[in-house]
């Protein structure tokens, strides 16, 4: 088993996921503010998007292999950002909008106060995401390993972030890394691709020919 491309194919499964998972869960709830936590797709669609995200925090060393020692110390910077940044948001906090949210809501309500510390904890993962986007994205264009657009997509991401876009494009920013990630785990998975050899009876036919 080719465990590079296992992790491409880990990182195109969770990026198409988690869209799809996003894009239905911004077309098909409706409403605002704690009103969304009690729609019965709430639940299952940001389940599925952070299974998806998960898949994709398991596919991204892929990132590594791929890039190899081309502009490394930026490639690790960004990689380190971007992971602790899915972690953080994505998964852990993806679990708390879809599994606890719902249930607060459904049972006296969600506090208005989040715990002690929330904020600095969403701090911190923000500043891993800008620092690992736009890290990631510069060495992508330094290295010339990926195509450019794939660079330019990573450091347009977080800023994407800030604008505040409504309904089903309030996840752009994610779409925008997504769409690079994906592309980069389709390369690594077809340069890791097995190739076939002819059969040593083949080989032998074409001698002879010869």
């Amino acid at each position: 088993m080719n465990r590079t491309r296992l992790a491409g194919w880990a990182l195109i499964t969770g990026t198409i996921v988690a869209t799809a998972a996003y894009v239905a869960a911004g077309t098909l709830i409706h409403g605002h503010g704690d009103a969304r936590y009690t729609s019965s797709l709430w639940t299952p669609l940001n389940g599925i998007a952070v299974a998806g995200n998960i898949l994709i925090v398991l596919g991204l060393p892929v990132i590594l292999a791929g890039q190899g020692k081309r502009a490394a110390r930026l490639t690790l910077v960004g990689y380190l950002g971007l992971f602790a940044a899915l972690v953080m948001l994505n998964v852990s906090e993806g679990c708390i909008e879809a599994f606890v949210k719902p249930y607060l809501a459904r049972n006296g309500g969600v506090p208005a106060n989040p715990p002690t510390g929330w904020a600095v904890f969403e701090d911190i993962a923000l500043v891993c995401l800008v620092v690992g986007l736009i890290c990631l994205g510069i060495a992508v264009i330094r290295a010339r390993v990926f195509p450019r657009w794939v660079g330019a997509l990573l450091i347009a991401s977080p800023l994407v972030a800030f604008l505040g876009l409504p309904g089903p494009l309030a996840e752009l920013s994610d779409y925008l890394a997504f769409i690079a990630l994906a592309t980069i785990g389709l390369q690594v998975a077809r340069a890791q691709a097995p190739r076939t050899t002819p059969a040593p009876e083949a080989r032998h036919a074409v001698q002879t020919a010869t």
